[in-house]
């Protein structure tokens, strides 16, 4: 299996990527026609749902790594939407064609900062996010004829564009949140403004980044899945209450998915369970795990040893589809 197959992949999953799939039984066949109207994940789950689970893709940059990009800088994957978009297509393409329903951009890391590294201003840092959902969307058209994959325009933390790990601690000195909101507004409209079907703001550590998020998501009223990065099966990275950080996204009308990601798997189980309690009724739940490997924030390398087995990932993404 890989980082996007629930189930089971024709793509290895490779050291450090995790498995994703969006969780929740279809409602009444009539609920289910209308919200697709306006809900990208209601009509990707009726057109391709197996069982009620949507299969995400998966570890972009994990992908692009094993195609033989470099991407140890500031940028992360981001970097290649200026060194190299046709390696991002095609890391997009192969797990398209894979099986999966959602490809998610490669603007994770992007930002005025890490860009203003390779010499782009934030003119060409906002043309560069935009390109970002334009690879994935070709992507899509080379891997089906039908060419009806979603888009999820990837909305990063903070934290990432520090490249320190903060995107696991929460740990944001300087920050608050109308910072936060500034922050994020730019890369946030342009991803919308280039036509993904929906925001993924993910691997979010801390309750005062989701707030932001969700006054951004009212501004834009775009429709969004919002995900955090957890250290338990109660806490995220920060370590505040997730119940209270799925209780938060529950009020806003935008979020149709919460969930987790870049969390380890033996913490899913019990999250998804308070995800199902807590999550709003027009909501899904998201899951798409890291294997459970270590980063190591100084050195920009994963610990040898610490990855759960890919036999044992299955078992775990079998019991994440039967919680709902």
């Amino acid at each position: 299996g890989s980082r996007f197959a629930a189930m089971s992949s024709p793509l290895k999953r490779p050291a450090g990527a995790a498995a994703a799939s969006v969780v929740s039984k279809r409602p009444a066949a009539a609920s289910a026609d209308a919200a697709a109207k306006d809900n990208p994940l209601e009509a990707a789950l009726a057109k391709h749902g197996r069982g009620g689970v949507l299969v995400l893709d998966g570890g972009l940059a994990t992908h692009m790594e094993s195609l033989g990009a470099d991407i140890d800088h500031a940028l992360w994957s981001a970097r290649c939407l200026q060194d190299d978009p046709a390696m991002i297509q095609r890391a997009h393409r192969d797990y398209y064609a894979a099986g999966a329903s959602v490809g998610i951009t490669a603007s994770y890391q992007a930002s005025f900062a890490g860009f203003k590294q390779l010499g782009v201003d934030e003119e060409g840092c906002l043309a560069m996010t935009r390109r970002s959902v334009e690879l994935a969307r070709n992507a899509a058209g080379e891997a089906a004829q039908d060419a009806d994959g979603v888009v999820a325009g990837s909305v990063g933390p903070y934290g990432a564009s520090l490249h320190d790990g903060s995107e696991y601690t929460g740990v944001y000195p300087g920050m608050d949140e109308d910072k936060l909101l500034e922050w994020h507004r730019p890369r946030a409209r342009a991803l919308a403004e280039a036509g993904c079907d929906l925001l993924a703001c993910e691997t979010v550590p801390c309750l005062m980044e989701a707030r932001a998020l969700i006054r951004l998501l009212e501004e834009l009223e775009k429709p969004a899945w919002l995900t955090f990065s957890c250290n338990s099966g109660s806490t995220t990275c920060s370590g505040e209450s997730f119940q209270e950080a799925v209780s938060l996204a529950a009020t806003c009308k935008h979020i149709v998915g919460v969930g987790v990601n870049c969390t380890p798997p033996e913490h899913v189980s019990e999250l998804v369970r308070i995800c199902k309690a807590s999550k709003g009724a027009h909501q899904r739940v998201v899951v798409y795990p890291n294997s459970g490997e270590t980063w190591d924030g100084e050195t920009h390398t994963w610990k040898d040893g610490t990855a759960t087995k890919d036999e044992r990932f299955a078992e775990l993404a079998k019991e994440w589809a039967a919680l709902e």
